[in-house]
């Protein structure tokens, strides 16, 4: 179906999703270089993706195609061909997958499964694109393209960052004074040689999980977009409350984050990053459980949608900024995931009772 047939925006809105994706995809390598600079993990460029996806569904193929064009056309130019094809397989890609499941209104938990294989088999492609390319280690080729990256930027651009910069310091600071740009790309490039040791542990995990939370919000908010704007079915979206870990996922990422805290502890050479890695993974599940949980008992307190949404969003935000914010939430979730209505315990022991419960009541999470 021709998604732009059944989307029928004012023309003034659509010139202005326009203009704004035109302006994300610009500045999306921008935002990753200074993500990378502030050891923030967060997959920025897979985000990308998740707002092609909505600006898909919001207002059809217009905006999102130019939030693709631009954001394929500045990596080239900041940072080469080869990363372009890595964005293009690790957010560009996966978009169209869940587009296509969105539009189409295809069995919502269906589209999810669809998109979370396709973020991660665009990542695995990126990361193949990477070791055709730059050779080494993967951290090691990963540093190499973010140095090439920062190597490449214009010095007006980086004139511009320093003005920022300078913006911030107080006023009469000795860096702000003497700093100049050639100094500028030394200490961002002095910063990548400090980050290095940590990217090396946290990376792998940050990659994974953070493809895996993509593609659960690519098909989430394209779903929610269609349905706020009547072109769902009771099939194609599924509310953030309606979300429960199977037991079986929950006990799988368990497990996951048991083998690699066993490593960790058994002197594997490469158990610290092991670990890293399947906690975050295994975080991410839980993190979207309790996400979950908190709109469930949003809504049986009877808050209005606009609060609850407000909730969800500076929680995610919080957990970003925070790193504690983002371990509580897991603890929840982990719980919620074990002994709520539907968790693997309760399921568990209602079973060993011969009560399986197969209702469709909400999760009380107690």
């Amino acid at each position: 179906m021709d998604s732009n047939r059944e989307i029928r925006v004012p023309s003034g809105q659509t010139v202005g999703l326009v203009i704004l994706a035109v302006i994300v995809g610009a500045l999306l390598p921008v935002a990753a270089i200074f993500q990378l600079e502030l050891a923030v993990t967060l997959p920025v460029l897979m985000l990308g993706g998740v707002y092609a996806v909505f600006l898909h569904a919001r207002a059809g193929w217009v905006p999102a195609g130019a939030l693709i064009a631009s954001a394929l056309a500045s990596a080239a130019w900041l940072l080469g061909f080869e990363p372009m094809l890595m964005l293009a397989a690790a957010a560009v890609l996966p978009a169209l997958v869940v587009m296509r499941g969105v539009a189409q209104r295809q069995p919502f938990f269906r589209q999810l499964r669809q998109g979370l294989v396709a973020f991660v088999l665009g990542l695995l492609a990126a990361m193949l694109v990477a070791y055709a390319t730059f050779g080494g280690s993967m951290i090691s080729r990963f540093m190499d393209v973010v140095r090439q990256i920062i190597g490449r930027i214009p010095d007006a651009s980086l004139q511009a960052m320093l003005d920022a910069l300078r913006g911030a310091l107080p006023e009469g600071a000795e860096m702000a004074e003497t700093l100049t740009v050639e100094n500028y790309r030394g200490m961002m490039m002095g910063a990548l040689d400090m980050l290095e040791q940590f990217y090396a542990q946290m990376l792998p995990g940050a990659l994974f999980s953070g493809a895996l939370f993509s593609g659960a919000l690519a098909v989430l908010w394209g779903n929610w977009t269609k349905a706020r704007r009547g072109m769902a079915t009771n099939d194609s979206f599924v509310g953030l409350s309606r979300w429960f870990l199977p037991a079986n996922v929950a006990v799988g990422a368990i497990g996951l984050w048991l083998a690699g805290f066993i490593l960790l502890n058994a002197g594997y050479g490469s158990g610290e990053t092991v670990y890293a890695t399947t906690n975050q993974i295994a975080g991410t599940a839980f993190y979207i459980q309790a996400l979950a949980a908190l709109d469930r008992r949003l809504i049986r307190g009877d808050r209005p949608l606009p609060r609850r949404r407000l909730a969800i969003t500076l929680l995610v935000i919080a957990s970003m900024l925070i790193r504690t914010v983002a371990s509580v939430m897991t603890f929840v979730g982990l719980a919620s995931a074990l002994f709520g209505t539907r968790g693997a315990v309760k399921l568990w022991a209602q079973r060993r009772q011969g009560q399986d419960d197969h209702s469709d009541r909400d999760d009380p999470d107690r």
